[in-house]
């Protein structure tokens, strides 16, 4: 039996927030040998060489949380960049990632170098790029910790855990029953509430009965946020800053550039004029949602029987999320209007039209995605040894509705050439009715992502050694992926401007088969080392060996230092492979190298055409585009980590883990910012309407205004391919304090940091190394430092948590501007002094902290960045929960 060390019960309460104040009957409870995320074997909680952060479900409650998106955002170690907001304008069905050290951040690949696990298992990854665990489909209400492994890859659950490992562990049993009701509401008026409700309930003791079924339904719904209903979002005009983000395809449409409104100032306040006055433009951000709609259902249940030393558990879960999201009407660039047409306006040359659709009203889609998980787990031991085996399968299917404001653009094109339909002003009864008759209503799109699979491994310990017993686990694994994207063509491709346009169907699959091994040397009493080694072997990429390294050296009681070293291995995702040719819109708008340099128009040249637009993006996978699987190599990577803990006063833990990461390989798409920022370098990327044969032309927008003279750019060229190399380091810091018992009650502290010394990337093999720390870089920022403090307290039925949750700043997009930090505070204060009754308010961002200003055109929304900051501002919380006995 490994000894439990005063250090090491200390050193859990450094681990988490959730271990600030911890109670000496928990202390005792946790000296059991258990499992901890990185490790096979059973030993004493926190005795690993591996750093590792605990974060309670209850302390997530209290903080007011109530998504596992939000929780994971609480982590300093976490950069996401795709969260429920990032669905608005863009095709992610309302997924969540978690981004542990920013590795996808500079690529848009975020997710996909950390590996998320439930229970120490897989999820399927969601399904429309079969890349990442989708967070949405994890609830809460059936968690009863989060760990996270915060050195790379892991040679126990998966050598693609390149970033980190986050493992949600469900409650093991439940008995009685708790029923809980929450709502969260803006103080500033508009949408953004939160209305959440869960009932848990279960019967059986393990230990007395030898079984106990339990199960768990959470309902949350949040009402959608419109830019309109916060000042520092609700324009794409920003006088102050010198921005002016919009678009050149206005209502009132514009024929060859002329738009008949100008003169009189356009048609505010969606259609104003540039800052020189030569032009309309529509400010699209004023019509778009900063939060969407969404709702989650989800539902766990497990039974466990006890036979002896052996517990057979069977669970379920399924979770369901959908969010309704909006952005402004479409725009239909390239129709043509005949002189002829009633509508034609006084004044105008020309007949080529650029139009923004808004009497069909904003572009609308709803995304519904469900994951479902079925679980048979058998554990114990026997003979000396400890044992687990399970078989498991895993699905998430994701599904797109368009809803309103989407058009079939053959319609319109033929309404407008035939006079029926008015670019101009109000509509005749027959221009009505065709508009209502063509918008593009239903299901456009659909993906599924499955895993199922087979594990076992053993356990126990070996010999005696000078420190103890060496102890040893070896296990192997099955699994099989499966993959299939699923277009609706009958209406897909006739969504004008919906990135559809030339999508098709996809579909693959691929077997993984996987055998690892570890081994605990305990040396001597104060130094211990750990072995550990997978080989993984892929159906389509082949195998790989990868080892760990850990060590372990405590010279004294209060000391500890610890370190590891360990190699991954990712292999492209399915939808790496398969993804097929297809357009999209790029994420920022750009100026034509040629007919619009410096941002002035050639001449002859439609502004609303060469300048300052969204252009599209021809996307592809190997196999989908007629390539060799292997054109793509499996990414590989090299990281280590050295740290100390250490215990300077009673109850005082103090926490350093300097961490170093490196990926070759890298597996992602030229990023858009990278080509239009290096034309020289990257022109060739550039493909222009007269390089494509007419019948490929013909199926693009833009190029139906080209001519002998005007050649715009048709689409940028990103497959799917390896990029160069990812180098990143820095330092986790953590402190955890327990004051002593006063008068006044329980007093707990706990600091929880990073600090990124470097990132540096290439955007291709032997490029320049871009260094990303503290600024914006092609998608997203890397933050350089972040922070979660918590003060807790107790006393009698009383709590009460503060948690700062710091962000520092950076350069921005445009780096004219520095991005200020972003801090917010939040406060909870809680009552149970009536038995089984649980009583809490608080404030969400109690001082009210409006997010940060930002130049960044990434995402739809504008002014700010939504990946990493709240537009709601103050929020107040009521929560009550019951427990019956």
């Amino acid at each position: 039996m490994l000894k439990r060390t005063r250090l090491s019960i200390a050193i859990s309460a450094a681990f988490g927030a959730g271990l600030v104040g911890i109670t000496p009957a928990l202390a005792q409870q946790q000296l059991d040998r258990v499992e901890i995320t990185g490790s096979s074997l059973r030993r004493a909680d926190a005795e690993t060489a591996l750093p590792v952060t605990i974060i309670r479900a209850d302390e997530l409650i209290k903080q007011g949380i109530t998504t596992v998106e939000q929780a994971i955002k609480t982590l300093p170690q976490n950069q996401t960049a795709v969260g429920v907001s990032q669905a608005v304008g863009s095709t992610t069905g309302g997924a969540a990632f978690a981004d542990l050290r920013g590795l996808g951040a500079s690529t848009g690949s975020t997710g996909q170098r950390t590996l998320v696990l439930l229970n120490g298992r897989r999820l399927a990854n969601q399904a429309y790029d079969s890349g990442a665990v989708d967070l949405n489909s994890i609830p809460l209400a059936a968690i009863d910790r989060i760990e996270v492994l915060r050195d790379g890859a892991s040679a126990i659950y998966g050598t693609d855990a390149i970033g980190g490992v986050i493992n949600f562990i469900l409650r093991r049993e439940y008995t009685g029953a708790e029923v809980s009701a929450e709502l969260q509401t803006p103080q500033e008026d508009g949408g953004g509430k939160v209305k959440r409700g869960s009932l848990t309930a279960g019967f059986g003791s393990l230990d007395k009965q030898g079984f106990n079924i339990f199960g768990t339904v959470d309902y949350r719904k949040q009402d959608a946020l419109q830019a309109s209903e916060r000042s520092f979002a609700s324009s794409g005009v920003v006088a102050d800053r010198g921005q002016f983000r919009t678009s050149g395809t206005t209502f009132p449409a514009t024929v060859s550039g002329f738009n008949p409104t100008l003169a009189a100032g356009c048609a505010p306040p969606n259609s104003i004029p540039n800052p020189a006055g030569t032009a309309c433009r529509y400010d699209f951000v004023r019509q778009i949602d900063l939060i969407g709609e969404n709702e989650q259902l989800s539902f766990l249940a497990k039974g466990t029987l006890r036979l002896g030393q052996t517990h057979v558990s069977l669970e379920y879960l399924r979770a369901e999320h959908e969010s309704r999201n909006r952005v402004a009407p479409t725009p239909l660039v390239g129709l043509t209007i005949p002189m002829t047409s009633p509508f034609y306006p006084a004044g105008a040359t020309g007949t080529t039209v650029n139009w923004r659709t808004t009497v069909a009203g904003r572009r609308t889609d709803e995304n519904e995605a469900i994951g479902d998980r079925i679980l048979l787990d058998v554990n114990g031991s026997a003979f000396g040894w400890d044992y687990r085996a399970g078989i498991f399968r895993s699905t998430n299917e994701v599904e797109t509705n368009f809803v309103d404001g989407y058009v079939q653009r053959p319609a319109f094109e033929a309404g407008v050439l035939n006079g029926i339909l008015n670019p101009f002003g109000p509509q005749t009864a027959a221009g009505t009715a065709l508009i209502g008759s063509n918008k593009v209503i239903g299901t456009v799109l659909s993906a599924e992502g499955q895993v199922e699979g087979i594990d076992a491994r053993v356990s126990r310990d070996l010999f005696q050694m000078g420190g103890g017993a060496a102890a040893f686990a070896v296990g192997v694994e099955f699994r099989k992926e499966e993959y299939k994207f699923d277009l609706k063509e009958n209406l897909a491709p006739l969504a004008a401007s919906s990135g559809l346009e030339l999508a098709a169907d996809i579909s693959g699959d691929r077997d993984i088969k996987a055998v690892y091994a570890e081994i605990a040397f305990p040396i001597t009493r104060t130094f211990e080392a750990t072995l550990a080694a997978r080989y993984d072997d892929y159906s389509d990429v082949g195998g790989t060996f990868n080892p760990k390294v850990g060590l372990r050296w405590q010279p004294f009681r209060q000391l500890l230092f610890r370190g590891s070293y360990n190699t991954g291995f990712r292999a492209p995702t399915l939808f790496d492979i398969f993804q097929p040719i297809a357009l999209t819109f790029t994420s920022d708008a750009y100026n034509d190298p040629i007919f619009c340099p410096g941002g002035t128009p050639a001449p002859g040249a439609p502004a609303d055409v060469v300048c300052d637009q969204q252009v599209q993006q021809r996307l592809s996978g190997p196999a989908g585009a007629g390539r060799s699987i292997s054109s793509i190599s499996p990414e590989e990577s090299d990281s280590f980590t050295l740290g100390a803990v250490f215990e300077p006063a009673t109850n005082l833990t103090v926490s350093v883990d300097y961490w170093n990461i490196k990926i070759k390989d890298l597996i992602s798409t030229l990023p858009e910012q990278a080509i239009f920022g290096d034309v020289a370098k990257f022109g060739s990327r550039i493909i222009r309407c007269g390089q494509l044969p007419p019948a490929e032309r013909a199926q693009i927008d833009v190029c139906t205004n080209f001519s002998p003279t005007l050649n715009p750019i048709a689409y940028i060229d990103t497959p799917t391919e390896n990029l160069g190399e990812v180098k990143t380091n820095g330092v986790d810091f953590s402190i955890g304090y327990r004051f002593p018992t006063t008068a006044y009650g329980r007093f707990g502290l706990n600091y929880d940091a990073t600090y990124v010394i470097k990132y540096e990337y290439q955007r291709e093999k032997g490029g320049t190394f871009i260094e990303a720390e503290g600024a914006y870089t092609d998608n997203a920022p890397v933050f350089r430092y972040q922070h979660q403090v918590t003060l807790s307290w107790g006393a009698g039925p009383w709590t009460a948590t503060i948690a700062n949750n710091y962000k520092n700043g950076y350069k921005d997009q445009d780096p004219s501007n520095k991005v200020r930090h972003y801090s917010t505070f939040d406060a909870t204060v809680s009552w149970s002094g009536f038995r089984g009754l649980t009583l809490q308010a608080g404030l969400r961002n109690a001082f009210n902290e409006d997010p940060p200003y930002s130049n960044q055109a990434t995402t739809f929304q504008s002014n700010y960045d939504p990946r990493y900051t709240d537009p709601l501002g103050r929020t107040f919380i009521a929560r009550a929960s019951y427990k019956f006995f």
